[in-house]
């Protein structure tokens, strides 16, 4: 099988489930109330959702590029930043094709030569220390939420994750990834603060929606649909993924899952068109 078919049917198999997810979520929400609570944003409050979103994404253009510098390869934070949007637009652009990180590899290897393998190492870690910040956080939103009392005498499960999380990962990184071990502890904290700032924007995204009860269980399950929005299956944004998600566990946790599907939207609403702003720098990383 060429890889040009393989990327075919990746894309294919992305489709497929956001279709099938997303026929899922209008089954189970009331859809007219949906578009009444999307109406009825308070506009303030999505700006400072937009900005926190956007603050994400610079402190993880900024942690990426301590991972860059363990390899020796020197870029500027301005350069890098500019590559990371471009990389997200790539990502909204081209799913199942070359994709963000497949054109920041192509690119980087081509200008500055760094080794291929080198640089898939540095994204591959990147992404595997964001989704261990994203499940630790989860993890301590679950013990401030209702997730405890739902599982009753399985509760010691999130406080065995919390203990082992930075742990195995630190093994993981000191066994496969040893090159990046001297950025470890700042890099991260850099995904907790990237993560920080999503879970802040899921707070803003709420108040735009008018939903003050229960925080801590729509960021439990924002961030558990955050993880699943970064497995393979799942188009760039885990459009309906993440949506599916969310009405699953809002059922769970016995929240609004109208509101639980319009975080989701909004969310990745805001994703979308924050990666647009890498359409500004095509020009910049011109062959």
């Amino acid at each position: 099988m060429t890889d040009k078919l393989k990327k075919r049917l990746k894309l294919v198999l992305q489709l497929l489930v956001a279709v099938v997810a997303i026929y899922f979520v209008i089954g189970q929400i009331d859809v007219e109330a949906f578009k009444e609570q999307l109406l009825a944003v308070k506009p303030g409050w999505l700006v400072l959702a937009v900005l926190a979103f956007n603050a994400s994404k610079i402190l993880s253009a900024f942690r990426l590029n301590y991972f860059f510098r363990a390899l020796d390869l020197k870029l500027t934070e301005v350069y890098n930043l500019k590559l990371y949007y471009l990389g997200m637009l790539y990502n909204q652009v081209f799913p199942g094709g070359i994709g963000g990180d497949g054109y920041k590899v192509y690119l980087l290897n081509k200008l500055h030569k760094t080794p291929v393998k080198n640089l898939i190492g540095a994204t591959l870690i990147d992404r595997i220390s964001g989704v261990v910040a994203l499940g630790f956080l989860a993890l301590l939103t679950a013990l401030l939420g209702n997730t405890g009392a739902l599982l009753q005498d399985f509760a010691f499960i999130i406080w065995v994750g919390l203990f082992l999380a930075y742990p195995a990962y630190y093994i993981l990184v000191h066994y496969l990834f040893p090159t990046f071990k001297k950025v470890n502890h700042i890099t991260n904290l850099q995904a907790l603060g990237v993560q920080g700032f999503q879970v802040l924007c899921a707070w803003f995204l709420l108040q735009s929606l008018g939903v003050s009860a229960n925080p801590y269980d729509y960021f439990t399950l924002f961030l558990i649909s955050s993880v699943a929005a970064a497995l393979p299956f799942s188009l760039p944004g885990g459009m309906g993924v993440r949506e599916g998600v969310m009405v699953m566990g809002a059922k769970l946790l016995e929240v609004d899952g109208n509101a639980a599907v319009a975080l989701a939207s909004l969310f990745f609403i805001i994703t979308l068109f924050s990666s647009l702003l890498g359409a500004f720098f095509v020009r910049n990383f011109k062959d």
